[in-house]
């Protein structure tokens, strides 16, 4: 491929990812904070954005630098963004059948426990521990937050569920205030990011 393929090449990428996501060349140079003369330019494949810009188109749409950049069909590219989807979900499910099977073999070994069922109470943190991991791989910071948060809040019902506590005020009180430093730390986040 020649320089003038590549420039085409890139220039269709960056035309189909932003009009697929409804967005005007004004929109997306805002976004990138140049403007849309720049964005004009590079979807008529007269120039082409430098590295760290194309890293963050390529973060704005949830693609890869490299689908970008390579000659491979976009809607190839979105398949790989459904698999993104499928992935975590499976395994949040992975989570919570490893719950369903501690329940059952506990009801069948141990009939008297007293509190089988809280297998299924451990598997919310569990799960958002492994929406963490994908959220922090794959996803925009509101979903980190998010993920985040359910974990706080999910150790925070194991324990209360699990152990008699006295003091209730003082566990929700140390949640709150993790609560509140997850979100100061994430909108620190995104305003540092959007800038």
């Amino acid at each position: 491929m020649n320089e003038q393929e590549f420039k085409n090449t890139v220039a269709g990428k960056i035309a189909y990812y932003r009009k697929k996501a409804g967005l005007t060349q004004g929109q997306l140079a805002e976004v990138l904070s140049y403007s849309d003369k720049s964005v004009s330019k590079w979807e008529r494949g007269d120039g082409l954005p430098d590295a760290y810009v194309l890293y963050k188109i390529a973060d704005y749409f949830g693609v890869t630098v490299n689908d970008l950049i390579s000659e491979s069909d976009p809607v190839k590219a979105d398949k790989t963004k459904e698999r993104r989807r499928f992935v975590p979900v499976l395994s949040v499910g992975l989570a919570w059948l490893t719950a369903s099977v501690v329940f059952f073999l506990l009801k069948v070994l141990v009939p008297t426990l007293p509190k089988e069922w809280l297998s299924f109470i451990y598997a919310i943190p569990v799960s958002f521990i492994i929406a963490t991991v994908f959220s922090t791989l794959w996803f925009d910071l509101l979903a980190r937050c998010v993920s985040v948060s359910g974990i706080i809040w999910g150790v925070f019902v194991s324990v209360l569920l699990t152990f008699p506590i006295a003091k209730v005020l003082y566990l929700i009180i140390i949640c709150a205030v993790f609560q509140i430093i997850v979100i100061l730390w994430f909108v620190m986040r995104y305003r540092t990011k959007s800038k």
